[in-house]
């Protein structure tokens, strides 16, 4: 029952408010630049990064999203098609190596010198916006992700900068950022005077407000959230060996709500976009996705997920933006994820029983039930090594893997109506003496 209680208290917490601050064209930008961001005194960004089932964003109040790569022409302007056909804009974002190593997908490394192929990359670039052109759909480029700010790659990004400006001199032009160091702002600033706007990737509600600070005091220009969620794995403690913690669903709404409320408090914030609309397999699934799969390991390689749920994270990025809940079944919310005596770990000897307790509550009252896998840590991405096991009374108890290493349990609250919330639990298995 006190369970229930808090729960409905924090959803309270939820409901939208038009108590943002209202974004203004700094009387300090040249006309011709000032004159890119006026729309967004009428259009704040409610977004998501990820172009999947859009026709349901549009429903739930969203407004933007944002890509990572851009395709061949007639792919990336059927996508903008469906994008205005649903009166949405779109952040057409070209992916952008970093100068000098790479990491690879296989582990490996590569190399990118922007001095000796920056022409080539420019060029492919102006192939690319001409071809698809002034597009309605377009909100703003965005010039890489996460790249390393080095002169090179911000000299080159000027240059595309310019290219578009001289194609489409309304259209924004942006790059994205870790965080908001100051001296990386000033690196921009020098190297990148065309740019107009700064996306800023933060996450937890400290670093999204420290962020914001600073872009205030050292950027003094309009800029967006262009990812950002709760807590990620940098951000928790570990257990002795090493392996990060994870925070029941209702920590993470509290941690959500919070940056939201940050992000809406700055004039200077055209809004944001979310990461990420969609199962998240990198790393743990539970911290940035905002839909779960039916299974951890997602659907099998070239293959479109089906049947992803809604999170009760969703359901609160629905609220900020629609002012209301999602019409029809919200999900549970996975309150208690722990281990028999009340830890935040469990140790155990191969094939020795565990126990993991359970909790959570549903909003419209529907019966709970819980699975959950073990899964290995290691892997780059989700991979399931047992399970699934199931219970509706919030205790489970199965056998720990039989060979000694890290893993983690991935708990599932379910409600058999579409929805579902997730948090893991890390579980060491040693051969004792």
């Amino acid at each position: 029952m006190l369970i229930a209680r808090l729960v409905a208290l924090m959803a309270l917490s939820w409901i939208a408010t038009d108590a943002h601050a209202q974004f203004r064209v700094p009387a300090t930008l040249s006309p011709e630049r000032a004159a890119r961001f006026e729309r967004f005194e009428s259009f704040r960004i409610r977004g998501v990064c990820g172009v999947r089932d859009l026709e349901r964003l549009s429903r739930f109040g969203v407004n933007t999203v944002r890509g990572y790569t851009i395709p061949s022409g007639d792919e990336m302007r059927a996508t903008l098609d469906e994008v205005h056909g649903l009166g949405m804009k779109m952040v057409v974002s070209e992916w952008m190596p970093n100068q000098g190593e790479n990491t690879a997908n296989n582990g490996g490394t590569w190399s990118f010198d922007y001095d000796a192929r920056g022409d080539r990359l420019l060029e492919n670039f102006v192939r690319k916006i001409e071809a698809i052109g002034d597009h309605p759909a377009i909100l703003m480029w965005g010039l890489g992700n996460e790249v390393h700010l080095d002169e090179p790659y911000l000299r080159t990004v000027n240059r595309m900068s310019e290219a578009i400006h001289e194609r489409f001199p309304h259209h924004v032009t942006s790059l994205t950022m870790i965080n908001a160091k100051p001296e990386a702002i000033e690196k921009i600033k020098r190297f990148a005077p065309d740019l107009d706007t700064i996306g800023v990737q933060s996450y937890s509600p400290g670093a999204v407000r420290g962020s914001i600070r600073k872009m205030e005091e050292h950027w003094g220009r309009p800029f967006y959230l262009s990812e950002f969620n709760g807590k990620g794995p940098w951000n928790f403690g570990k257990t002795s060996w090493g392996e990060a913690f994870d925070e029941p669903v209702t920590r993470k709404l509290a941690d959500l709500g919070a940056c939201y409320d940050a992000i809406d408090s700055s004039p200077l914030c055209m809004g944001s976009t979310i990461f990420v609309w969609g199962y998240f397999r990198v790393g743990r699934p539970t911290y940035f996705s905002l839909l779960l799969a039916e299974h951890p390991d997602g659907a099998p390689d070239g293959t479109p997920d089906t049947g992803l749920l809604m999170t009760p994270q969703a359901e609160l990025m629905v609220e900020r933006f629609a002012g209301s809940p999602p019409a029809g079944n919200r999900a549970p919310v996975l309150s208690t994820i722990e281990s028999g005596d009340g830890e935040r770990y469990i140790e155990a000897a191969p094939g020795e029983r565990v126990t993991l307790r359970l909790a959570g509550t549903d909003p419209d009252g529907d019966r709970v039930t819980y699975r959950c896998w073990v899964l290995d840590s290691k892997p780059r991405r989700a991979k399931t090594v047992a399970g699934p096991f199931e219970t509706d009374r919030g205790t489970i108890r199965f056998d720990a893997p039989r060979r000694a290493g890290d893993y983690l349990i991935m708990a599932y609250a379910l409600d058999g109506n579409g929805g579902g919330s997730a948090s893991t639990l890390p579980l060491g298995v040693r051969v004792r003496d």
